[in-house]
């Protein structure tokens, strides 16, 4: 190899290894994440190709730099792609976890979405309110509870039960004393009546 060749092929070398060096020093600046969401919607979603339109946004929403309006957007679109590309399973159950997310999230927009789309949401909604009514405990279960259970103010205000009472003892035997003694007392009476000090007056009839 001559001299000249040699040079020139030095050359392209630095300005390789130049090259390679400065790129990671200069990367590429991500798009606007609004003006790239559109591109998949208007690309794909409106065109019918859902399946490209899902494999696109689920790239798109693993960016980091996503503001919340893009990435609610981005999954409601992602919704109905499965919807209208054969999985309705799929998109209602992405509904669902944004309203398990935000519970005040309000749905898709009519007036954008298809009804299957909408349908697929209202679905999610019923699913999540009737999830709701079935753990939240009811007023009437709340009052069972407290009346099989006794609380312990009422425990305080009412007390021991009567026959837990010393006094019922008491007052019972005393009682059934009581019924001995004027049993007892009329035993012996042999039928003639007490001397009361007066004149007794009789008369015999023959």
């Amino acid at each position: 190899m001559n001299r000249p060749t040699r040079k020139f092929t030095s050359i392209v070398l630095l300005v390789a290894l130049f090259a390679g060096v400065a790129a990671p020093l200069h990367p590429a600046v991500a798009g606007n994440s609004t003006d790239d969401l559109k591109q998949i919607e208007y690309k794909y979603y409106f065109r019918g190709k859902y399946q490209q339109a899902i494999e696109a946004l689920q790239t798109f929403l693993a960016r980091v730099d996503l503001p919340p309006a893009d990435a609610l957007r981005a999954r409601e679109v992602l919704a109905a792609s499965y919807v209208l590309g054969g999985a309705p399973a799929m998109g209602q159950q992405i509904f669902a976890s944004m309203i398990v997310a935000d519970p005040a999230y309000a749905g898709p927009d009519p007036n954008v979405f298809k009804l299957e789309v909408v349908d697929a949401y209202a679905k999610a909604r019923s699913e999540y309110a009737s999830m709701a009514l079935s753990t939240a405990p009811t007023s009437q279960d709340d009052d069972y509870a407290a009346g099989a259970v006794p609380s312990d103010a009422t425990v305080a205000q009412t007390g021991k039960p009567i026959y837990k009472k010393w006094w019922f003892y008491a007052g019972a035997a005393a009682l059934i004393a009581a019924v001995g003694v004027a049993a007892g007392g009329g035993g012996g009476d042999d039928g003639r009546p007490a001397d009361s000090g007066g004149i007794t007056v009789g008369v015999t009839v023959h």
